[in-house]
């Protein structure tokens, strides 16, 4: 056992406080302010503004595919910044979260008057933008959490505190722009309508950046690598394979989450097709409420379920929750039925989301007991890489699914009565696909919880042994 593993944790760490636990949860509210206006936002935005859907779906393609390499740089370079005495994530969450919130901003600043080039160079400029600074400030984010407890109930309080988080700012969201981005009448409009209050969402995010730094300890140690390799990095994350289960299960459940980017569009064509504009602005509202906002209802779940089935077996129920909501899209055409079957979705996808971060924490353990060798930034920048490659193909299939389906991009424009048909088997199936082949490759996940118990007794004996 080496010296710097035998020295990676404090022998007496803390309890984590109520304060602590908002602290870390806070943050993804922060993250969310990107990431949820980009998710269920941003696709409307740029179709409404004229840009084609299919530009749309390669921008979206292309920025996520760099932002994924960018995390396993960003991975690498979170491993070998050295800490000081508050620890190195914190510092470094703010140093890139902060700048992040000016780029969220440039986003939705696209000239509605200018030339079709220019509008897409302007978002696809500001949209790289965003994601290397996400994806410098994501790796020590979702690192953080390992290095603030290894408890496995206090893991679970944070992962299910980040959802939360998130989750939150969708409530904000659902009740600002989701009313009223299809009652607008023109591309003036809907920049007038978009600036204002993301520039109030990105100077909140900043101030809570500085929240969490101020409220969130590092307690586990982990040891400085200036030695490590971007092969190094690569190889911790290809040789762990309990990390590469559970990122290729996140994938799957990823883009069960697609037909979110286009929930606006989905409301409108498919749930509210010819209704009255009050009736648009109800539904466009639920729908952006069940994509957005879902995680508060389902997120204080997570412990409770993870105590009694596991985190393997809640991300089962998960997928069971999603599996139904895709049938019951597809063939029940009731407009609030299927509303139901959209909630059962979300609500699938985010008992799933309940455990990815807790489960990453895990995966580091396994790895260490495999090999003696600690890699936070690692195994953060591997499921990050696999998220962001899934996210890729995830933004790409909801502008996808509406070239497929024959829409027309620009605002009020009359579409074939064939669309709402095809959306509606589109964004009921590839879901349920999604949530299918993510259980499947789940069922090979090693680190149970009572795996995980081994793990942390046979490491505590180990630094016990390299102390004495």
């Amino acid at each position: 056992m080496s010296t710097a593993t035998a020295q990676s944790v404090k022998k007496t760490p803390k309890k984590l406080t109520w304060l602590n636990i908002v602290g870390y949860g806070s943050g993804d509210l922060a993250n969310n302010i990107g990431w949820r206006m980009m998710s269920m936002f941003l696709a409307t935005y740029y179709i409404y503004m004229g840009i084609d859907p299919v530009t749309t779906a390669n921008i979206f393609l292309f920025a996520r595919f760099f932002q994924a390499v960018v995390y396993l740089l960003a991975g690498n370079y979170a491993d070998r910044v050295k800490p000081n005495k508050n620890g190195k994530f914190r510092r470094l969450v703010v140093m890139f979260g902060v700048p992040m919130m000016v780029a969220i901003a440039l986003m939705y600043t696209i000239p509605a008057n200018a030339e079709m080039g220019v509008k897409v160079a302007w978002a696809i400029v500001t949209y790289l933008l965003y994601q290397l600074l996400g994806a410098l400030g994501g790796v020590p984010y979702g690192a953080l959490l390992g290095a603030m407890t290894q408890d496995q109930n206090e893991r679970q309080r944070l992962s299910s505190a980040r959802m939360v988080g998130g989750a939150l700012f969708g409530l904000i969201v659902t009740f600002t722009l989701a009313p009223a981005i299809n009652t607008v009448k023109d591309q003036a409009a809907l920049a007038k309508l978009m600036l204002p209050i993301v520039c109030i969402f990105c100077l909140v995010g900043a101030l809570i950046y500085v929240f969490l730094y101020k409220t969130t300890i590092e307690q586990i140690d982990v040891p400085t690598q200036p030695k490590v390799s971007f092969i190094d990095t690569l190889k911790a994350i290809v040789m762990n394979p309990a990390l590469l289960i559970l990122c290729f299960a996140t994938g799957f459940y990823l883009i069960a989450t697609c037909v979110g980017s286009i929930g606006p569009i989905i409301a409108k064509e498919v749930l509210a097709n010819g209704a009255d504009a009050g009736t648009l602005a109800l539904i466009t509202t639920i729908v952006t409420l069940i994509n957005a906002s879902i995680g508060v209802v389902a997120s204080p779940f997570g412990p409770v379920i993870a105590r009694h089935l596991g985190k393997k077996g809640g991300w089962y129920l998960g997928c069971a929750l999603g599996i139904i909501g895709g049938v019951m899209f597809i063939f029940v055409s009731n407009v609030w039925l299927s509303l139901v079957g959209m909630a059962l979705n979300a609500i699938g996808a985010q008992f799933c989301g309940n455990y990815v971060w807790g489960m990453e924490g895990d995966t580091v353990e396994y790895y260490e007991w495999k090999t003696g060798k600690r890699t936070d930034g690692a195994a953060m920048a591997g499921l990050s890489f696999f998220r962001q490659m899934f996210g890729a193909l995830t933004s790409w299939l909801g502008p996808a699914i509406l070239a497929f389906t024959g829409y027309k991009s620009g605002m009020n424009v009359a579409q074939d009565p064939t669309v709402a048909e095809n959306l509606r088997l589109a964004a009921g199936l590839v879901p349920l696909i999604g949530f299918v082949i993510s259980a499947a490759i789940m069922f090979f996940y090693p680190v149970t919880e009572k795996k995980f118990a081994q793990i942390k007794a046979e490491l505590a004996e180990r630094r016990a042994e390299a102390e004495a």
